[in-house]
């Protein structure tokens, strides 16, 4: 469908006398947008980079073509010194090369005039948009045979006194043309003439509030101001002063648009002005003063002839002879044609001195044949009857809307359409031709009506075409159509990636991605791009590269997707895998609640309780200490408002304090639940010492082998002999053993061995107090283990401080199995369960017999309950020894590997056992579980979740 309507012929500047052809001589380019030098010839492959430098080279008969691909300005003040000749001159133009392109823009730089014609004869500047002067614009000094034609002034720096001219001619000059030009409000005078100054014509321009003056002459011998628009407000629209002498004809001066109000500077100003020196060698008729009518009005002369105001058209015709066909007491538009039937319409002296055959717009004069003829004119035809202004009424051309290209769209070559013979007037004028622009840079195509305008696109892009439907007199529509698509044989690919929101120090989101949207190749080709997450939300993309960030609102893995359609509606898509995850917030270990729950009761923490309240929590790491039993029985830890497992946390009996930790979901109330699977009372300890969020900054795990830090069995660590009861011993941790500086929490294996009485273990950062973590509880003559996360907040030159709470001394034997760090190259966790994996006593997870002494059993832990198939660094678990026979321990360890000596569960005899396991994985998905023991045991494991790499792709 038709969008854009633009009066004026197809040519663009119209035929009036003031326009310039290209000269025979040859064209130099300006063009600032690629590559350019001022130092070349300005040819259209190497054009000159700035004004300036053409108007320094050019020669009489050359045009000068100022080109603005890019839309901006040339931000320079040119000063031109070059002259043409009668038969050759000098010609600036920058008119947009094709219908709908920009016109070039002369912005000028400081206070200086944007173009100044110095000394200078035979010129023709035409077709350029002047910008942002905070002077005069267009200055002409000591200049003859110049004309300025169809320039467009920008509103120039805001200024409350309205400082600059648009045009500025000296008293040097001569025969200087000022003509279509449109000059906006903002300045203190439209077109200015200076004393001495002689053949001006100043004709057919709209000139929009001028601050002090519309068209000011002083002085000038020999002037025409003719068919001229000015809106005055706040001044006086024409002016002839000092000795001028001339003809003011055919113009509109109007105050319609505002009344005078006191800030202006001359509110009883009037709109037309001849001085006394200038009343008897100046005529005056076919001029309107439409002052309008109305309350608000202030008195106002239309008129001052010879320093006497006059109220009314009749009033000076009737005291000078002037003004025999003027009209006043209209209210008139400013810029635009005259409605139809108004006494403006065919109503000129076509005989003005300067009156051209085409308008302010370029299109041309004609006859409205619905208007009495009331001017002037001594020729025949449309010309001899123009309106008053510098618009003229145009016939009403209406072109079918569904007169577009058909197709409008097409793999390139296409051949398109377009109908000829269904276009009216409002005047009942006879259609001459069809004109059209296919926007490919071929010719247009004129004809008269009749059979169809068909054109064959051969090259893939997009194109704006217009038709110009022209009748019988020069009336002209021009209709701009909705876009051609040529598309190419094949769609845009699209292209989608992404990966998880890192901080600076690289912390990591998650749960949070961004997404990395490609240019494509044949961007222009795309007409929409819609993202959708996979987690039901989706976005609307705008055009060009994007990178779009997308919380999701709870782990796991979703698939986001890129459809992306072109202009002939072809689709491509492009997918990524986003695996959601939480990342490690350490807390400062804090007993957070201690219960005795009844036999077969449920002890119930809020989410507050386990520090869980905050944003995207899914998970909490929580240590469990279990004492004062009544009976033996296991503790099992697990999601409130979910369905209890067959699972277990800690193994405990009346006698002995036992402790584990584990990794317990929190979704969806934030809640947990402990149950007390005995028949007696237990009392609890819980402390946090870590959450799993998708929405928050965190750290990422990094599963390592197994590096011993202390064992005081031998030098190990730097302390030999059994540690004393109630003393310490320090380890150094981050900043060595793989272990980086910045590491915020550590995984310890740690053993006691050789006790010689009852007591347990705490792990504390160096330099806390009441931060620290429980390790092994024992018994007198036990081997202990138990494997801890130590948050190290704060963190004092990397140390752990392992303190032997007993009475009496024991053996300590440390070992470092991974860390959590600001480093996005470490793995992320998705919670799950727990669920039990393994049970021998069962036969799930396919093994139906008891691990044997110094026996190794292999289990798959991808690829099931949630864990994915490939990418898994690491597993969650507990292990769990429910009835031991003998004594001995556990080593969990990724297969593949050599078995570490690492505790991971020590049991004895009779006495239940558990111990959590954060396992390294093994490349082909498969932990080992060897038993150290010399008899054969029953096992039980549990999967609390995993880590795996936190990857978008």
């Amino acid at each position: 469908m038709a969008v854009l309507v633009v009066a004026g012929v197809v040519s663009g500047w119209g035929t009036g006398a003031a326009a310039a052809e290209p000269s025979p001589a040859g064209t130099l380019y300006v063009n600032h947008d690629g590559v350019c030098s001022d130092t070349a010839a300005g040819s259209a492959s190497l054009p000159f980079c700035t004004v300036q430098a053409a108007a320094d080279a050019v020669v009489p008969g050359q045009t000068v073509r100022l080109q603005s691909p890019d839309g901006l300005p040339y931000v320079e003040s040119v000063t031109l010194t070059r002259s043409g000749t009668k038969d050759a001159p000098i010609t600036f133009t920058g008119a947009a090369l094709v219908p709908g392109g920009s016109q070039a823009v002369l912005t000028p730089k400081g206070s200086t005039p944007a173009l100044t014609l110095e000394a200078v004869h035979d010129v023709r500047i035409q077709s350029l948009g002047i910008g942002d002067p905070g002077t005069d614009a267009v200055a002409v000094t000591g200049s003859t045979g110049v004309s300025l034609d169809r320039l467009s002034f920008r509103r120039p720096v805001p200024s409350a006194e309205g400082t600059g001219t648009a045009v500025s001619v000296d008293g040097a000059s001569s025969d200087v043309t000022v003509s279509r030009n449109w000059i906006p409000a903002g300045y203190a005078y439209g077109v200015r003439a200076q004393s001495g100054a002689s053949r001006v014509t100043v004709t057919t321009n709209v000139v929009t509030e001028p601050r002090w003056g519309g068209i000011v002459l002083t002085g000038t011998s020999g002037a025409a101001v003719t068919s001229n628009t000015v809106a005055a407000r706040c001044a006086t629209g024409i002016s002839l002063e000092g000795a001028s002498s001339g003809t003011v004809e055919n113009n509109v001066v109007t105050t319609a648009a505002a009344m005078q109000t006191d800030s202006c500077p001359a509110p009883t100003a009037p709109l037309y002005s001849v001085s006394a020196a200038s009343a008897d060698q100046v005529t005056g008729d076919y001029n309107v003063a439409a002052n309008g009518v109305g309350a608000s009005a202030r008195p106002r002369p239309e008129y001052a002839w010879a320093g006497t105001p006059f109220t009314t058209a009749v009033s000076l015709h009737d005291a000078t002879g002037q003004g025999a066909h003027d009209i006043d007491g209209l209210n008139v538009p400013t810029g635009t044609a005259p409605p139809e039937h108004s006494a403006l319409i065919d109503s000129a002296d076509a005989d003005a001195p300067g009156e051209l055959t085409t308008d302010v717009d370029g299109a041309p004069v004609v006859d409205d044949p619905l208007v009495s003829d009331t001017g002037r004119g001594s020729g025949t035809g449309p010309t001899a009857h123009p309106d008053r202004g510098a618009v003229e009424r145009q016939d009403s051309i209406t072109v079918p809307g569904d007169d577009m290209p058909s197709p409008s769209r097409g793999v390139a070559p296409f051949v398109t359409s377009l109908k000829t013979d269904d276009a009216t007037t409002s005047w009942g004028k006879s259609i001459a031709t069809y004109s059209v622009d296919f926007g490919d840079g071929s010719a247009p195509v004129t004809q008269a009506p009749g059979a169809p305008i068909t054109h064959t696109y051969t090259t893939p892009g997009v194109y704006a075409p217009s038709i110009t439907v022209t009748d019988a007199d020069g009336s002209s529509r021009t209709v701009r159509f909705t876009a051609v698509d040529a598309g190419t044989a094949t769609p845009p690919a699209a292209s989608l990636s992404g990966a998880l929101v890192t901080t600076a120090y690289g912390q990591v989101d998650a749960g949070d991605a961004l997404f990395t949207v490609a240019q494509p190749a044949n961007a222009w080709e795309v007409a929409h791009r819609v993202l959708t997450f996979g987690d039901g939300d989706s976005e609307s993309l705008a055009d060009g590269p994007q990178k779009i960030e997308h919380q999701y609102p709870a782990t796991g893995s979703y698939t986001a997707t890129l459809t992306q359609t072109d202009l002939l509606g072809r689709t491509t898509t492009a997918k990524v895998t986003v695996h959601a995850a939480d990342s490690f917030l350490p807390v400062t270990a804090q007993h957070d609640a201690e219960r005795t729950i009844p036999a077969h009761g449920v002890l119930k923490l809020s989410a507050a309780a386990v520090h869980a309240d905050s944003e995207g929590v899914d998970a909490v790491r929580l240590q469990v200490v279990a004492s004062g039993a009544k009976a033996r029985g296991t503790l099992t830890l697990y999601t409130d408002g979910t369905t209890r497992p067959g699972t277990s946390t800690v193994g405990f009996e009346p006698g002995r304090t036992v402790s584990n930790e584990a990794t317990v979901k929190v979704a969806p109330t934030g809640a947990i639940d402990l149950y007390n699977g005995s028949s007696g009372p237990v009392t609890v300890n819980v402390a946090t010492l870590g959450l799993q969020s998708h929405a928050q900054f965190g750290r990422t795990y990094h599963p390592a082998a197994p590096v011993r830090l202390l064992d005081t069995r031998g030098s190990t660590g730097g302390h030999t002999g059994a540690v004393a009861g109630g003393h310490s011993v320090a380890l150094t941790v981050s900043g060595a053993h793989g272990v980086p500086a910045d590491a915020n929490a550590v995984v310890l294996n740690v053993v006691a061995t050789a006790t010689k009485g009852s007591g347990s273990v705490t792990a504390s950062p160096a330099g806390t107090v009441d931060s620290g973590v429980s390790g092994p509880y024992w018994t007198t003559g036990q081997t202990a283990s138990a494997q801890i996360v130590v948050p190290m907040v704060p963190l004092i030159d990397g140390k752990v401080v392992l303190r032997n709470n007993s009475k009496s001394s024991a053996h300590l034997v440390a070992d470092v199995v991974g860390w959590y760090g600001p480093t996005t190259s470490g793995a992320t966790f998705q919670p799950v369960g727990p669920v039990r994996i393994l049970s021998t006593r069962t036969g799930s997870g396919g093994k139906t017999a008891k691990l044997g002494a110094h026996a190794t059993l292999r289990l798959k832990v991808t690829g099931a309950h949630g864990v994915p198939v490939n990418a898994v660094s690491a597993v969650d678990l507990n292990l769990t020894v429910p009835s031991p026979a003998g004594s001995g321990y556990l080593v969990a360890y990724a297969d593949g590997t050599t078995r570490p000596d690492v505790h991971s569960a020590d049991y004895s005899s009779g006495h239940p056992a558990a111990g959590a396991a954060l396992v390294k994985v093994g490349a082909d998905g498969e932990i080992d579980l060897y038993n150290a023991g010399s008899t054969a045991v029953d096992v039980d494991i549990d999967l609390l979740g995993d880590y795996g790499l936190n990857t978008v792709g």
